[in-house]
């Protein structure tokens, strides 16, 4: 969604997406599902997971009644986590710091403890900027002082190529304290340098195809007869909790975060396309096919209660959540995608 063309559309478009999570944060879940059994009467389930990846015990309905009625009061409102502290103003800084990921953290809550664009880590970081939405407690990411990019520097790269590529001031690179470069002088290969107010362009790629058939993944992908189930076009709140992370260009998605076990609804009617284990990051996961160009996924989750192939109607319970995979508390991570290319689940939802 967010192709930038310049520094001033790049981050009036992120401001907007976050205004705009923030003013949909408070929307009610239009009843929130609920079973006719207990969805949490699993014949196999991943109480306990064994695999180091996040898992936990799920709560019984009763607690999960509870927990939900003592966060939500009422049961049905997903509302905005806010980010309390904040560090000092990245203007005191003066070079790259470190920080540690915590329980909880997302990009966009370390973005705003220091008072920066999530684009900014993102492009600092190449291992956030291959899973944004994957990190785990413990990882180690770069924190710069200011916008823009902390880049590495490539044998071929001059300073008017690399202004140019990233839409920067040659100027303002050259006299940035900490990169220690004079007019005319050259850039050494594999050296890192401050790019302030750089910005990369974004281009959504199709994921369905790839995401369905990752190499190394476990899950199951269903490749059966056609499925004569499909959505309404209408759809609904996943689960309940808190909006940990909105939808930007390298978050594809929503979180919601909540406790482990707390059931998850489908957002829409249709077919299971897929559902197990992903290596890629997501842990537990479920792909609903809606039948209409929708499909939707549903990533971290403790345990799941649908096969592939299965036909599910919209709000049925498909899963409960969880913190499996590259995850850094419980939560749930949604994703709307049409055509196989990932939509903002905040335009859909009601």
């Amino acid at each position: 969604m967010l192709v930038t063309t310049g520094r001033f559309t790049s981050h009036i478009a992120i401001i907007a997406v976050a205004l705009l999570a923030v003013v949909l944060a408070g929307a009610r879940i239009g009843g929130a599902p609920k079973p006719a059994a207990n969805p949490l009467a699993n014949p196999n389930p991943l109480t306990n997971d064994q695999s180091g990846n996040g898992g936990g015990r799920v709560f019984s309905p009763a607690a999960v009644s509870s927990y939900i009625s003592i966060i939500n009061q009422d049961g049905g409102l997903v509302s905005r986590r806010v980010v309390a502290e904040t560090i000092a103003p990245s203007e005191t800084r003066s070079g790259i710091i470190s920080y540690t990921v915590q329980g909880g953290d997302t990009i966009e809550t370390i973005a705003a403890r220091f008072r920066l664009l999530p684009t900014t880590l993102v492009w600092s970081n190449k291992d956030v900027e291959d899973a944004p939405d994957r990190l785990s407690i413990g990882q180690v990411i770069n924190i710069p002082p200011i916008d823009g990019i902390w880049y590495t520097v490539e044998s071929a790269d001059t300073l008017s190529g690399i202004a140019e590529k990233f839409k920067a001031k040659p100027e303002e690179i050259v006299s940035y304290p900490m990169n220690n470069l004079t007019a005319g002088a050259n850039l050494v290969a594999d050296s890192r340098i401050m790019i302030p107010n750089g910005i990369k362009p974004f281009v959504a790629k199709p994921v369905e195809a790839a995401s369905v058939a990752s190499t190394g993944s476990a899950y199951t992908t269903y490749s059966g007869p056609a499925v004569s189930a499909s959505g309404s076009g209408q759809f609904q709140w996943p689960t309940n909790g808190f909006l940990t992370q909105g939808y930007y260009a390298y978050h594809r998605g929503i979180d919601i975060a909540n406790a482990i076990g707390i059931p998850i609804g489908a957002a829409d009617g249709g077919y299971v396309s897929a559902a197990g284990w992903d290596n890629t990051g997501y842990g537990y996961m479920v792909i609903i096919n809606h039948g209409n160009g929708f499909s939707t996924l549903y990533g971290h989750l403790s345990q799941y209660y649908v096969e592939p192939g299965q036909a599910v109607a919209r709000g049925q319970i498909i899963a409960a959540m969880g913190s499996t995979g590259r995850s850094t508390g419980p939560h749930l991570h949604f994703e709307v995608r049409y055509g196989g290319v990932q939509q903002n689940p905040l335009f859909y939802l009601p």
